[in-house]
């Protein structure tokens, strides 16, 4: 399960029963970083079209693995006999990352030039945080909390304040809530409803540790709401505005325009 632990796509009380097991489980734990750091190089690296001849490297890199593997196999017996200490899976597990990894570099190379190593200390995620955003505002899965206490209570799992009162103020009904997974960091996901009937339109709002995730805005346009600084844009049809407030981050798609999505991300500082 932990491919799917990693892309957020367990409900949140198995991704908290993964969470402790994996803090217990050296084995799974080593597995976890490994996944996370090759995921991580190839969203850094693998970018523009891929020089020629990849193919045929990835295929002579498999062979070479497939080769190793077998050789692997045939000495087990002896590793064996070497006791209970010695870990074959670990290394099973590693060899066919580090060549994936390296595949990865070797593109990123080719395409963009080799990159300087970086001492970031916090999850960047780029416009990719915006796509899933809107992806999870385009296809909601149902809320875990209901109301909005339950919804409050979020913040344990998410390390900020989870205020759902701050947008029922501009007339956003709450629909509920859940945490939801943005790479290896948490977040809670409110959904609302403006307006009734026919106007009903949709609200998501992701709220987030700024201080471990870092959103790329580039491609947002800044916009001043009275005192409140917010970054508005567009991403595949629906509006999205972004903005943070002492060390909280927040981002909102809607189905309404810029100009609405902006207010309502503003509201957040109306919340002392």
């Amino acid at each position: 399960m932990l491919d799917s632990y990693l892309d957020g796509e367990l409900e949140a009380s198995k991704l908290i029963d993964i969470d402790e097991h994996v803090s217990a489980c050296e084995g799974c734990r080593e597995e976890v970083q490994l996944l996370r750091a090759m995921r991580g190089s190839l969203k850094r690296v693998v970018r523009g079209s891929a020089p020629s001849g990849l193919r045929d490297r990835i295929g002579n890199a498999m062979m070479g693995e497939r080769a190793r593997e077998e050789a692997r196999a045939a000495e087990s017996d002896a590793f064996a006999l070497m006791g209970p200490g010695m870990n074959l899976g670990s290394w099973r597990t590693l060899v066919p990352l580090a060549t994936a990894a390296a595949i990865a570099l070797m593109w990123g190379a080719a395409t963009r030039g080799v990159q300087p190593p970086t001492n970031e200390t916090h999850a960047g995620f780029g416009d990719d945080l915006l796509a899933e955003l809107v992806a999870e505002h385009s296809q909601p899965l149902p809320p875990e909390a209901t109301n909005a206490q339950a919804v409050r209570g979020l913040e344990r799992w998410v390390g900020v304040p989870v205020r759902p009162g701050s947008f029922e103020r501009a007339g956003a009904r709450l629909v509920g809530g859940r945490v939801v997974r943005l790479h290896s960091e948490r977040a809670a996901m409110l959904q609302y409803i403006v307006g009734s009937g026919e106007d009903a339109r949709r609200v998501s709002v992701i709220i987030y540790d700024a201080q471990k995730i870092q959103v790329g805005t580039a491609n947002l346009a800044p916009r001043a709401v009275g005192t409140a600084e917010v970054r508005v844009g567009r991403e595949k049809g629906y509006s999205v505005a972004a903005t943070q407030r002492a060390g909280e981050g927040y981002l909102v798609a809607s189905d309404m325009g810029p100009d609405q999505t902006a207010q309502l991300a503003a509201m957040v500082y109306d919340d002392r």
